[in-house]
């Protein structure tokens, strides 16, 4: 997490005041925040390919449910991120995706069935 530190309204940059801002942390709400990387299963691999991989964001009460290595399954919505910079010009596309989740479910790594606790 890191704040922004100058104005970024419309005003401040028509009037050209780059007015300075300080976080408030008494007058803010935190949220718990994940970054997962989910991989796609070993098994559905063909010989020769790398897994693919996709990012999910997971906020609030979703946090802190899989850890590396478990198996999940993961109910949410596909969005963009819009790349910039350096980074956009390099790649040639004008976004990247990933997954928002609104709910994890952690599967039983033997059979990738949904525990019954989980339910």
């Amino acid at each position: 997490f890191m704040p922004v530190i100058n104005c970024p309204g419309e005003e401040c940059r028509v009037n050209k005041s780059g007015g300075r801002l300080t976080l408030q942390t008494r007058g803010s709400k935190f949220v718990k925040f994940q970054e997962l990387k989910v991989q796609e299963h070993s098994d559905a691999v063909p010989v020769g390919h790398i897994p693919r991989s996709i990012t999910v964001y997971a906020r609030g009460e979703q946090t802190r449910i899989a850890v590396p290595g478990d198996h999940v399954s993961i109910n949410g919505v596909y969005l963009p991120i819009k790349k910039e910079g350096f980074k956009a010009m390099m790649t040639g596309l004008l976004s990247d995706t990933y997954l928002e989740a609104h709910r994890i479910v952690k599967m039983s790594k033997a059979e990738d069935e949904i525990d019954e606790s989980e339910i």
